[in-house]
Protein backbone atom coordinates (compact mmCIF):
# COMPACT_ATOMS: atom_id res chain seq x y z
CA UNK A 1 0.00 0.00 0.00
CA UNK A 2 2.88 2.37 0.71
CA UNK A 3 6.61 2.27 0.20
CA UNK A 4 8.29 1.38 3.48
CA UNK A 5 11.92 2.18 4.13
CA UNK A 6 13.35 -0.96 5.72
CA UNK A 7 17.01 0.11 5.33
CA UNK A 8 18.45 2.93 7.43
CA UNK A 9 21.49 4.82 6.21
CA UNK A 10 24.34 5.27 8.68
CA UNK A 11 23.56 8.99 8.85
CA UNK A 12 19.88 8.29 9.59
CA UNK A 13 20.77 5.81 12.34
CA UNK A 14 23.12 8.29 13.98
CA UNK A 15 20.54 11.09 13.82
CA UNK A 16 17.71 8.90 15.13
CA UNK A 17 19.83 7.70 18.05
CA UNK A 18 20.78 11.29 18.82
CA UNK A 19 17.11 12.36 18.89
CA UNK A 20 16.13 9.43 21.11
CA UNK A 21 19.04 10.11 23.46
CA UNK A 22 18.06 13.79 23.75
CA UNK A 23 14.36 12.81 24.21
CA UNK A 24 13.35 15.88 22.20
CA UNK A 25 12.19 16.48 18.63
CA UNK A 26 13.36 19.99 17.83
CA UNK A 27 11.92 20.62 14.36
CA UNK A 28 9.76 19.22 11.58
CA UNK A 29 12.75 17.64 9.79
CA UNK A 30 13.49 15.53 12.88
CA UNK A 31 9.80 14.71 13.29
CA UNK A 32 9.50 13.45 9.73
CA UNK A 33 12.73 11.47 9.97
CA UNK A 34 11.18 9.44 12.80
CA UNK A 35 7.69 9.42 11.26
CA UNK A 36 8.91 8.20 7.86
CA UNK A 37 10.89 5.42 9.54
CA UNK A 38 7.82 4.23 11.47
CA UNK A 39 9.11 5.15 14.91
CA UNK A 40 5.85 6.75 16.08
CA UNK A 41 3.89 3.52 15.75
CA UNK A 42 0.56 3.49 13.93
CA UNK A 43 0.17 5.98 11.10
CA UNK A 44 -1.92 6.72 8.07
CA UNK A 45 -0.78 5.23 4.79
CA UNK A 46 1.67 7.78 3.39
CA UNK A 47 3.86 8.46 0.39
CA UNK A 48 6.80 10.74 -0.46
CA UNK A 49 5.89 11.50 -4.08
CA UNK A 50 3.14 11.31 -6.69
CA UNK A 51 4.81 8.35 -8.48
CA UNK A 52 4.82 6.45 -5.17
CA UNK A 53 1.07 7.03 -4.84
CA UNK A 54 0.47 5.68 -8.35
CA UNK A 55 2.75 2.69 -7.76
CA UNK A 56 0.82 1.81 -4.59
CA UNK A 57 -2.42 1.64 -6.61
CA UNK A 58 -4.19 3.67 -3.92
CA UNK A 59 -7.70 4.57 -5.14
CA UNK A 60 -8.94 6.84 -2.36
CA UNK A 61 -8.52 10.55 -1.75
CA UNK A 62 -5.25 12.13 -0.61
CA UNK A 63 -4.19 14.69 1.98
CA UNK A 64 -1.27 16.95 0.97
CA UNK A 65 0.88 18.84 3.48
CA UNK A 66 4.22 20.61 3.78
CA UNK A 67 6.80 18.57 5.65
CA UNK A 68 9.68 21.01 6.13
CA UNK A 69 10.33 23.29 9.08
CA UNK A 70 9.95 26.45 7.03
CA UNK A 71 6.49 25.48 5.74
CA UNK A 72 3.49 26.58 7.82
CA UNK A 73 2.01 23.65 9.79
CA UNK A 74 -1.43 24.78 8.68
CA UNK A 75 -0.50 24.33 5.02
CA UNK A 76 -2.67 21.31 4.26
CA UNK A 77 -5.09 20.37 1.48
CA UNK A 78 -7.59 17.64 2.36
CA UNK A 79 -9.58 15.11 0.32
CA UNK A 80 -7.81 15.54 -3.00
CA UNK A 81 -8.63 13.16 -5.83
CA UNK A 82 -5.68 11.29 -7.35
CA UNK A 83 -5.98 13.14 -10.65
CA UNK A 84 -5.85 16.53 -8.90
CA UNK A 85 -2.56 15.87 -7.10
CA UNK A 86 -0.21 16.97 -9.95
CA UNK A 87 -2.08 20.28 -10.23
CA UNK A 88 -1.53 21.06 -6.54
CA UNK A 89 2.13 19.99 -6.72
CA UNK A 90 2.59 22.41 -9.63
CA UNK A 91 0.80 25.25 -7.79
CA UNK A 92 2.93 24.76 -4.67
CA UNK A 93 6.05 24.62 -6.85
CA UNK A 94 5.23 28.07 -8.22
CA UNK A 95 5.06 29.25 -4.60
CA UNK A 96 8.54 27.94 -3.88
CA UNK A 97 7.59 24.56 -2.35
CA UNK A 98 9.17 21.69 -4.34
CA UNK A 99 7.66 18.21 -4.34
CA UNK A 100 10.44 16.83 -2.13
CA UNK A 101 9.15 19.16 0.61
CA UNK A 102 5.60 17.83 0.33
CA UNK A 103 4.10 14.81 2.12
CA UNK A 104 1.08 12.78 1.03
CA UNK A 105 -1.18 10.56 3.12
CA UNK A 106 -4.54 8.88 2.77
CA UNK A 107 -7.60 10.94 3.60
CA UNK A 108 -8.90 9.63 6.89
CA UNK A 109 -12.48 8.41 7.61
CA UNK A 110 -13.57 11.60 9.38
CA UNK A 111 -17.16 10.36 9.62
CA UNK A 112 -15.86 7.87 12.21
CA UNK A 113 -13.80 10.33 14.27
CA UNK A 114 -14.29 10.24 18.03
CA UNK A 115 -11.56 12.50 19.44
CA UNK A 116 -8.44 14.20 18.13
CA UNK A 117 -5.96 16.75 19.34
CA UNK A 118 -2.69 17.06 21.24
CA UNK A 119 -1.69 15.44 24.51
CA UNK A 120 1.37 15.63 26.74
CA UNK A 121 2.45 14.56 30.20
CA UNK A 122 3.16 17.22 32.85
CA UNK A 123 3.16 17.56 36.64
CA UNK A 124 -0.65 17.70 36.29
CA UNK A 125 -0.72 14.27 34.67
CA UNK A 126 -2.14 14.16 31.15
CA UNK A 127 -2.84 17.56 29.57
CA UNK A 128 -5.15 17.30 26.56
CA UNK A 129 -6.31 19.85 24.00
CA UNK A 130 -8.95 18.19 21.83
CA UNK A 131 -12.04 18.32 19.64
CA UNK A 132 -14.83 15.87 18.85
CA UNK A 133 -15.94 17.52 15.59
CA UNK A 134 -15.78 15.09 12.68
CA UNK A 135 -13.57 17.13 10.38
CA UNK A 136 -9.83 17.40 9.64
CA UNK A 137 -8.04 18.55 12.76
CA UNK A 138 -7.12 22.08 11.70
CA UNK A 139 -10.68 23.06 10.83
CA UNK A 140 -12.20 21.07 13.72
CA UNK A 141 -10.05 22.79 16.37
CA UNK A 142 -11.05 26.20 15.01
CA UNK A 143 -14.69 25.31 15.63
CA UNK A 144 -14.22 23.51 18.96
CA UNK A 145 -11.15 23.55 21.18
CA UNK A 146 -11.63 21.72 24.48
CA UNK A 147 -9.24 21.21 27.38
CA UNK A 148 -8.83 18.49 29.97
CA UNK A 149 -6.14 17.60 32.48
CA UNK A 150 -5.43 14.98 35.10
CA UNK A 151 -8.09 12.34 35.68
CA UNK A 152 -10.52 13.77 33.11
CA UNK A 153 -7.89 13.65 30.36
CA UNK A 154 -6.90 10.12 31.39
CA UNK A 155 -10.52 8.91 31.26
CA UNK A 156 -11.09 10.48 27.84
CA UNK A 157 -8.03 8.74 26.41
CA UNK A 158 -8.90 5.39 28.02
CA UNK A 159 -12.45 5.66 26.73
CA UNK A 160 -11.69 6.52 23.11
CA UNK A 161 -8.35 4.83 22.39
CA UNK A 162 -8.21 1.08 21.89
CA UNK A 163 -6.03 -0.78 24.38
CA UNK A 164 -3.16 -1.19 21.91
CA UNK A 165 -3.40 2.46 20.82
CA UNK A 166 -3.29 3.63 24.44
CA UNK A 167 -0.24 1.44 25.11
CA UNK A 168 1.45 2.93 22.03
CA UNK A 169 0.74 6.44 23.34
CA UNK A 170 2.28 5.65 26.73
CA UNK A 171 5.36 4.17 25.04
CA UNK A 172 5.84 7.38 23.05
CA UNK A 173 5.48 9.46 26.21
CA UNK A 174 8.18 7.39 27.89
CA UNK A 175 10.46 7.90 24.90
CA UNK A 176 9.72 11.65 24.63
CA UNK A 177 8.47 12.66 28.09
CA UNK A 178 8.12 16.40 27.43
CA UNK A 179 6.80 16.25 23.87
CA UNK A 180 3.36 17.09 22.55
CA UNK A 181 1.75 14.19 20.67
CA UNK A 182 -0.78 14.91 17.94
CA UNK A 183 -3.32 12.12 17.31
CA UNK A 184 -6.70 11.22 15.83
CA UNK A 185 -8.95 8.39 17.06
CA UNK A 186 -11.80 6.66 15.25
CA UNK A 187 -14.62 4.17 15.83
CA UNK A 188 -13.06 1.86 13.26
CA UNK A 189 -9.57 0.36 12.83
CA UNK A 190 -7.21 2.71 11.00
CA UNK A 191 -3.58 2.90 9.96
CA UNK A 192 -0.84 0.52 8.98
CA UNK A 193 -0.81 -1.54 12.20
CA UNK A 194 -3.57 -4.01 13.17
CA UNK A 195 -5.71 -3.53 16.27
CA UNK A 196 -5.34 0.24 16.40
CA UNK A 197 -8.05 2.89 16.18
CA UNK A 198 -5.64 5.83 16.55
CA UNK A 199 -3.01 7.32 14.27
CA UNK A 200 -0.12 9.52 15.41
CA UNK A 201 0.57 12.58 13.26
CA UNK A 202 3.39 14.33 15.08
CA UNK A 203 5.54 14.14 18.20
CA UNK A 204 7.28 17.45 18.80
CA UNK A 205 8.94 19.96 21.07
CA UNK A 206 8.68 22.85 18.61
Amino acid sequence: MEKRNEVFTKKEIEKILEIIKNKKIKNKDECYLLYNNYLFGNRAFAWNSYPEILKSEWKGNICIRGRKTQINRGRVVYNVGIKEVPKIIKEWGKQGIPEEHIGFNQSMPDEHLTIQGEVMKTHLGFVLWYTTIKEPMNSALKKESLYAEGLKAYLLLKNYLSESSYEDLIALMELFPESSIEFSSYRVPVGNLPGRNTVIWEVRDY
